[in-house]
């Protein structure tokens, strides 16, 4: 019944790993992101331990190549790969150390206590020799009377110590109060992450479990066969708090997306050519291509309306702030009456402004490229603002006084 359990739990947890595993590749192959193919990676090797955690895939890989309990020897191995992936997103989100030498310098230094750890392993493994029958998951306890199989055990749990400390480190460092700026959800998502890399030590300490008390003469087996969930559990865990953060990035693009339409339907609709050619089949569903593809969009509606860009909206915008109007952005509210401004006089046939009312730019040009995204959805936001909608009554009203004394 146990082994019925585990089995269900193993295959439906590989299942998830691996399909978080696919989608995050494909992510890392639309914007290739270092931190997107190492979690890509590190949920993969989630998924690996997960079926080889399943007894009939253990006895499965030991069968096809003759070697009792080396599904012992590979779970092991792709743990300490999957702890180490965490290590390395760890020091990816160290403020510079996506840039330049720092994380080679960290690699060059772990790679070889890695690989001397697995080749170790490996020796170990093979000096214990294990023969006949092999129970699933048991090699610990049944083998705890051999000191090569202890050794095996042993030299894992001080790599994987070593590593796990190593990295709450560097999460500690992230989230203390002379550390970088973290926005209240990265500091949750930081937390989160270390707590599950933590939790890794839980396999550390059920095959410890298992092994005293088959050295005492007690019967154990149950805390070595829950040991090989433990580290697949920490590092889904791990990667839930990375894939809640895109999930809430993704939240995020779609209502920019959607906030933007009417600043969209404004600059484009004299110009429906401006709207970018339909692109591949999963553009339609990925919230960062459309939401890119509307931005650039924009931008190339509002440079078409620039001929019309008289600067009557925004002069009436300036007024209507010195007569006591608030509580809005006077930039975004600028922009706005502009576009609409220049939208209705193009729309309408209407000559473009004179020279002496042409805006050099549009209000708000010159935000930095890392703000104009907000930017713009504010801009957005203003097109029905009270505020905008008056300016726009004095724009029309200044330009039918100067058609009449012209």
């Amino acid at each position: 019944m146990w082994h019925a359990t585990l089995t269900a739990v193993s295959l439906t947890a590989a299942a998830i790993a691996l399909c978080l595993a696919t989608g995050k590749a494909l992510a890392a192959r639309r914007e290739p992101a270092v931190l997107l193919k190492v979690s890509a990676s590190s949920l993969f090797l989630a998924g690996v331990i997960f079926l080889l955690a399943t007894p009939a895939v253990y006895r499965a890989v030991d069968t096809a190549f003759g070697a009792p309990h080396l599904s012992a020897l590979l779970a092991n191995t792709v743990g300490l790969l999957c702890v180490g992936h965490a290590h390395l997103m760890s020091v990816l989100w160290q403020p510079g150390h996506r840039e330049g030498g720092a994380t080679h310098r960290t690699v060059l230094t772990w790679a070889p206590l890695y690989a001397l750890t697995v080749v170790a392993m490996t020796v170990l493994y093979a000096r214990a020799d294990p023969s006949g029958e092999a129970r699933p998951l048991l090699f610990a306890p049944d083998y705890v009377h051999t000191p090569d199989a202890v050794a095996f055990h042993l030299v894992y749990f001080a790599m994987a110590t070593a590593v796990v400390t190593a990295t709450v480190l560097r999460c500690r460092a992230l989230l203390a109060s002379q550390g970088p700026r973290l926005t209240p959800e990265l500091r949750r998502c930081v937390l989160e992450f270390a707590v599950a890399v933590a939790l890794d030590m839980l396999h550390v300490v059920c095959v410890l479990t298992a092994m005293a008390g088959a050295a005492g003469g007690l019967r154990l087996e149950g805390f070595a066969e829950a040991a090989w969930l433990t580290t697949a559990v920490s590092g889904l865990v791990a990667n839930y708090s990375l894939v809640r953060l895109s999930f809430t990035a993704r939240r995020r693009e779609r209502r920019d997306y959607q906030a933007l339409r009417p600043l969209w339907q404004t600059v484009v609709r004299a110009d429906p050519q401006l709207v970018l050619a339909p692109g591949l089949l999963w553009g339609g569903w990925d919230t960062r291509i459309a939401l890119s593809r509307r931005l650039v969009e924009i931008r190339d509606g509002a440079r078409s309306l620039s001929p019309w860009m008289s600067s009557a909206p925004a002069r009436a915008v300036d007024q209507l702030v010195r007569r006591g109007f608030v509580g809005f952005d006077v930039v975004a509210a600028q922009a706005a009456a502009t576009l609409l401004y220049a939208a209705e006089a193009r729309g309408q046939g209407l000559p473009p402004a004179d020279t002496d009312m042409l805006l050099a730019a549009l209000p708000g040009e010159d935000v930095p490229a890392a703000a104009e995204r907000e930017h713009l959805v504010l801009v957005a936001r203003h097109l029905s603002h009270p505020v905008v909608l008056e300016a726009l009554v004095h724009a029309r009203r200044a330009a039918a006084a100067s058609e009449v004394r012209g």
